[in-house]
């Protein structure tokens, strides 16, 4: 399987970790693409992916020129033909190609937290209806995308999982590659989602 790595990140250590964090979960290699790569859409194509993972970041989409510099990765979303699995920021990108706006929650959220399920989905099977999960951003989406189903929620964070209606688009607050032993959930939501585009 192809999985291709839209990174976000802008310090190499993150990039890094983010990377083989993804592998370590999913069990497959990746192909990184940074986010600011020109033609980023081309070059995604290019690389004939089976999926694609746009990766967190310590960028605020709320900020216009920060929107200004991923538009190419929100284009990418609009026209994609390949699904797609944004994890927090990567999901606040889906949300802002929907239109919808970001909320700052005035602090940064760090740690594992109780994330529960709102909406059976294959995403989540083998799963409790509460999962742990790591958690790591200050700004969530204020609603879900209309053409999305809401699937999970938070105390914190009421829009923390979610998946396109017609399209293989999900989003997901949470890291779930920042899976531990003691913390296993989004090690498993990841495999599932590999089940679920194969």
């Amino acid at each position: 399987m192809k999985i291709v790595v839209v990174n976000n990140y802008k310090q190499p250590g993150q990039t890094e970790r983010a990377v083989q964090n993804i592998e370590r979960c999913s069990g497959q290699s990746t192909e990184k693409i940074d986010f600011n790569e020109p033609d980023l859409y081309r070059r995604v194509v290019e690389s004939e992916p089976d999926l694609v993972i746009l990766t967190g970041s310590s960028a605020l989409l709320s900020k216009p020129r920060t929107r200004e510099l991923f538009q190419p990765e929100i284009d990418l979303v609009r026209k994609a033909k390949f699904p797609i699995l944004g994890i927090c920021y990567g999901h606040q990108i889906i949300g802002s190609a929907f239109d919808v706006p970001m909320r700052d929650l005035g602090q940064m959220l760090r740690g594992y937290e109780k994330v529960s399920i709102v909406k059976k989905h294959p995403l989540f099977d083998g799963l409790p209806s509460d999962l742990m999960v790591a958690e790591s951003h200050r700004q969530e989406l204020t609603k879900v995308p209309d053409a999305f189903q809401h699937l999970a929620q938070s105390t914190t964070s009421k829009v923390e999982a979610m998946v396109h209606r017609s399209e293989p688009i999900y989003g997901v607050q949470f890291h779930p590659e920042r899976s531990n032993d003691e913390h296993p959930h989004g090690m498993m939501i990841l495999r599932n989602l590999l089940k679920l585009i194969r």
